[in-house]
């Protein structure tokens, strides 16, 4: 063993602590992006959830009174059933929709990703320089 190299033990020790640390400020900064992207469907959701409900009032309203207007032509059998059709398939588009845009937040970490993966390049690096230079 050369003078002033550390010992094996020593490198595995310190690229232990180096990983442990590395995996540690992964976690903390997963941790917070994670948070970061929550706090993002916060507001859509509850705008989304205010307008279900005040859309739900006025659509039972206007359903009413839609099934009112349509059994004064026909029985009120056909007037609900034509009027339930459409409402459903009104319901279908807007849940569609409203999924879409739910499901362009994304919540994947990816600047912890891109750090991990850097980290790993680095660290591999490193390992070939070590092997290299013996």
């Amino acid at each position: 063993m050369g003078r002033g190299r550390p010992s094996i033990p020593a490198q595995a020790r310190a690229l232990l602590g180096g990983l442990l640390a590395l995996v540690t400020a992964l976690l903390k900064l997963t941790a917070a992006e994670l948070k970061a992207n929550a706090g993002q469907l916060r507001a859509p959701l509850l705008a989304l959830l205010a307008a279900l409900a005040l859309a739900f009032t006025a659509l039972v309203l206007l359903l009413v009174a839609a099934v009112l207007g349509l059994a004064q032509f026909l029985p009120a059998w056909a007037a609900a059933l034509i009027v339930a059709l459409l409402a459903g398939g009104a319901a279908l588009a807007l849940a569609r929709n409203a999924l879409s845009r739910l499901g362009a937040v994304s919540l994947a970490p990816a600047r912890a990703m891109t750090t991990l993966q850097a980290q790993i390049d680095r660290l591999s690096a490193t390992a070939k320089d070590k092997t290299h230079a013996e």
